[in-house]
């Protein structure tokens, strides 16, 4: 079950952006309303299948307060973007996603404690693998002619950092909370809506589309990314959070290998494809070793 969870998250999260892809949002606040809307859709559907009656208000607080640190992760990520650029944004939040998922499962949920000296070698291994082919992937546009970098700022990086803590973390309060994923992907997704909603009225951004096909697409690409976060949710449950939430980031390997054969950017055969092919490579053998990791 652990590689269906992580075969789920990985293809969802990887390609949840293509439908929604030409989609003219006013501000990527919005694509992520769409996101958080699509999301609480699917969890009512499924918490309605399971019964309502298990969301009490004892457990509802803790998974709702994680949905809404994520949305303050989608906030610092979006400020991030926008100013250092999607490269070094994602360049600084996306090892840090991994970092920090490792190391709060080992300090605050005690995993990990029972390795040996050659297993937390290998452990730290495959994270670096990981981290590297990571690096390599979201780099790689950078090397192709004409690639454009803004010029770094403080307050950029401060965001991009804040991402990288804020999305490494939000699903610690379901885990501390002891409930079950199915129940507490409810909760989550409320806090995730109610977030969204607030920074969307804050940048004063519409929700408006151009046409009923945007709408359809917006919503198709929540959609993904809500089947993505049960993967990811319930391969936390099953594997724990350092090794499960490392897992989810191979999605950026779906997601290279979409934008090189499916949206052509960077376009195929060139030194940024073949940059980014090279990243997958490295970062799919570091989640080999992670899994042979008992």
């Amino acid at each position: 079950m652990p590689f269906l969870y992580a075969l789920l998250t990985v293809l969802a999260w990887g390609i949840w952006l293509i439908p929604s892809q030409n989609v003219k949002f006013s501000g990527q606040q919005v694509r992520t309303f769409y996101v958080a809307a699509a999301n609480l859709l699917i969890a009512a559907l499924f918490t309605a299948a399971q019964g309502f009656g298990q969301v009490t208000a004892e457990v509802f607080w803790l998974p709702f307060w994680g949905g809404v640190v994520w949305s303050l992760g989608g906030w610092a990520a979006f400020s991030a973007t926008e100013k250092l650029g999607p490269v070094r944004a994602y360049g600084i939040w996306a090892p840090l996603n991994i970092v920090v998922s490792v190391a709060l499962g080992a300090i605050l949920l005690h995993e990990f404690v029972s390795l040996s000296g050659r297993a937390w070698i290998t452990l730290f291994g495959s994270v670096a693998l990981i981290v590297v082919g990571v690096l390599t992937i979201i780099f790689s546009p950078a090397g192709a002619k004409g690639a454009h970098l803004p010029k770094a700022s403080l307050p950029g990086f401060a965001c991009a950092v804040a991402a990288g803590i804020l999305w490494a973390v939000y699903y610690i309060p379901i885990k501390l909370s002891h409930v079950s994923m199915w129940v507490a992907a409810f909760p989550l997704a409320c806090g995730m809506l109610v977030g969204c909603a607030v920074i969307v009225l804050f940048s004063r951004q519409t929700l408006k589309l151009d046409n009923g096909k945007a709408y359809g697409r917006a919503v198709s690409s929540g959609v993904l990314w809500a089947l993505g976060n049960y993967g990811m949710l319930l391969m936390v449950d099953t594997l724990g959070a350092g090794k499960g939430f490392t897992f989810s980031q191979l999605a950026l390997v779906v997601n290279a290998l979409c934008g090189i054969y499916v949206l052509k950017d960077p376009k195929p055969n060139t030194r940024a494809a073949y940059l980014a092919i090279l990243g997958c490579a490295i970062a799919t053998t570091g989640a080999i070793v992670l899994g042979t990791i008992k």
